[in-house]
């Protein structure tokens, strides 16, 4: 698999709060273009938030049960299909938006994300 970089996913209960409280810590926000899921960064460091609404019009039902445990990691790859090899989990499924194309999968460490851009 050839990861290109990682990034926690944490599921917020009051995403506007959340969004103060990394600013005021000194987060920058990167927005997304959607109120339920942003990204904050500090130096080389960042979090994608994302709220209940955002979660389950996005994920497969049982992503967001795995979401409500724990916090997820989200991992952009340069290709799903050469990241399957390297996979040890089950696939939940597929979600194309946004100019990604992502996999949820739950493996023994919880949720993992998996995203490469799509391909213009």
């Amino acid at each position: 698999m050839s990861a290109r970089r990682a990034t926690p996913l944490y599921l917020v209960e009051d995403i506007a709060e959340a969004r103060e409280r990394y600013s005021r810590l000194g987060f920058k926000l990167r927005e997304t273009g959607d109120p339920g899921c942003v990204g904050v960064s500090a130096g080389p460091t960042s979090i994608i938030l994302v709220d209940r609404d955002y979660a389950e019009r996005t994920l497969p039902a049982r992503a967001v049960l795995l979401l409500e445990q724990r916090s997820a990691l989200y991992i952009w790859v340069e290709s799903l299909e050469a990241s399957r090899r390297g996979l040890r989990g089950v696939l939940l499924g597929e979600i194309d938006h946004d100019g990604l194309r992502e996999w949820a999968v739950e493996s023994d460490d919880g949720l993992m994300m998996l995203a490469e851009t799509r391909a213009a």
